[in-house]
């Protein structure tokens, strides 16, 4: 996998425990300097949270996709860590200032890594209240056509407590796991729960077009993904409810050898909607059809327009708009 390059601007806002808030955000060089301390909780404990967002530039307009969704789970996911978070005033104003400060005129789709971190630290975690809001940006957008999934049947994805936030040491042992898939030849992991019941891929929502129905594991033991609730929603428009169940392995083997499996394909703010095409389980491989089912292969349109024509997907989505951040590219002057 080619090497993530930061863009050389973040955007970076200090908790101040006698206002109880973030403070305004400021333009600064990636790099940490003297800000934080090697004996931070975010280092020593792992106290740590992030958010996975896109933006698309399209002229002098841009769009922070469902931006207020993402704040709102960054909130839970900071109440996770019993950590503060800042408001979404604070959130995305960070958010303009990478956007823009990075600006090349060029680019035309960013990835944004909002991270939230404890900056204090003793021997025990949280004896100092100190934290950090930093927001980074890439250019990061890979060209992926089809995904090799590796089933992974005996290591947890995370603790039961953090399966529905984004905290840093979730992602230490999927890391492991799937660099270990990925020496097998496969892109991503396949978690199952303990009981075997499908739970997501590693930073990415799992859907099956199943026995004529769109299905997809319920919410509780997985990260409710954006895209996930985008294709949702998507898919509503088309006349299409998705079903949200469990799903055990079993029966999702049973109807790739028997034939009730028409499409299996994740979904992620980093690399969209993808297709599933090998699914390797213990010893066995199983092949997928290449093809998307025709709903899919519509909503993976819808989902492009949204994005990367914003300002004519907006007019069909209103409810998508309202909770994104449309903003505009300042002139520089000469």
């Amino acid at each position: 996998m080619t090497k993530t390059q930061w863009m050389p601007r973040v955007a970076v806002s200090h908790y101040s425990e006698v206002g109880s808030e973030y403070g305004p955000p400021a333009l600064a060089a990636n790099a940490t300097a003297e800000a934080t301390q090697f004996s931070a909780d975010a280092i020593q404990f792992g106290f740590g949270v992030f958010e996975g967002m896109r933006a698309y530039l399209a002229d002098d307009r841009y769009l922070v996709f469902r931006s207020r969704d993402h704040h709102e789970r960054l909130v839970r996911s900071c109440a996770a860590l019993a950590m503060p978070h800042p408001s979404y005033d604070v959130f995305v104003e960070a958010i303009k200032l990478i956007v823009e400060g990075n600006h090349d005129g060029i680019t035309r789709r960013l990835y944004l890594r909002p991270i939230v971190f404890s900056t204090g630290g003793g021997i025990m975690p949280q004896q100092d209240r100190a934290f950090t809001y930093a927001a980074l940006c890439t250019t990061f957008d890979p060209d992926i056509d089809g995904l090799k999934v590796l089933v992974e049947a005996d290591n947890p994805r995370t603790v039961p407590a953090f399966s529905a936030v984004k905290t840093a040491t979730n992602y230490a042992s999927s890391a492991l796991i799937t660099r270990q898939a990925q020496n097998l030849g496969c892109d991503t992991v396949l978690w199952l729960d303990r009981d075997g019941y499908l739970q997501e891929c590693t930073t990415m929502n799992i859907f099956a077009c199943l026995h004529d129905e769109v299905v997809t594991p319920k919410l509780g033991g997985i990260l409710p993904g954006i895209t996930r609730r985008t294709v949702i929603e998507l898919l509503a428009g088309r006349g299409v409810d998705v079903v949200e169940r469990d799903i055990h392995i079993t029966e999702l083997v049973a109807a790739l050898e028997g034939g009730a499996l028409s499409g299996l394909f994740a979904t992620s703010t980093a690399l969209g909607i993808n297709n599933v095409t090998m699914l390797k389980l213990g010893a066995g491989e199983y092949r997928l059809n290449v093809e998307r089912p025709e709903v899919i292969a519509a909503v993976k349109e819808d989902y492009r327009v949204l994005t990367q024509e914003f300002p004519l997907g907006g007019t069909h989505h209103g409810r998508v708009a309202e909770r994104s951040y449309i903003g505009a590219i300042q002139p520089v002057a000469v």
